[in-house]
């Protein structure tokens, strides 16, 4: 392997696309470790940004949505989310997103979290966003390949979901942790 840009005691050399789809690029790259001088192919899932949110009523009910995931092969208990666009903020992406999936908006979105879903195969983040005193004030804009179900759950009714484990998707239940991090105490 020739010599590439060393990071904190790896070479790594200049990644090549395997496979292009619409939600990622896997990649893949020689890496070498300098203490050991082993050198190893690794792969990379290279998706964009993604954003989650979580949004409140007035009467601090949470906004969930049901959806199929072909992952699980199974419908999920989740809160509205999706990618940021090219060039969007987490902030606009998250009211958009929860506008479209729900047909919810509300005020003072604001970022609460921010995690790097496998920073083993993965370089994305994934932000939480706390968007409050939501209200259906709109229609849903679904895409083609989306049936979501909205409903509200109440943050004990949620809880109980999490420790049966129904939700279980751990991009959710990261935001809820934030969102528990946010609302400690003031509830």
């Amino acid at each position: 392997m020739k010599e590439g840009q060393t990071i904190e005691g790896w070479v790594v050399e200049e990644e090549k696309v395997l496979l292009k789809t619409s939600v990622a690029t896997i990649k893949s790259g020689p890496v070498k470790c300098c203490r050991s001088g082993r050198e190893k192919e690794f792969f990379l899932f290279d998706f964009p940004d993604w954003v989650n949110v979580v949004a409140v009523t007035p009467d601090n009910k949470l906004v969930m949505i049901r959806q199929f995931r072909y992952g699980s092969r199974r419908s999920e208990i989740e809160i509205p989310g999706g990618m940021i666009d090219p060039g969007e903020d987490p902030v606009t992406a998250a009211c958009r997103e929860l506008q479209e999936e729900t047909g919810y908006v509300g005020s003072a979105p604001a970022i609460i979290g921010k995690v790097c879903p496998n920073p083993a195969i993965q370089r994305n983040f994934c932000y939480t966003v706390l968007v409050r005193d939501v209200r259906k004030t709109t229609s849903r804009r679904l895409d083609e390949m989306e049936d979501i179900e909205c409903f509200l759950q109440s943050y004990e009714e949620v809880e109980v979901l999490v420790k049966n484990g129904t939700i279980n998707h751990g991009l959710v239940l990261n935001a809820l942790m934030f969102c528990s991090f946010s609302f400690s105490g003031r509830r």
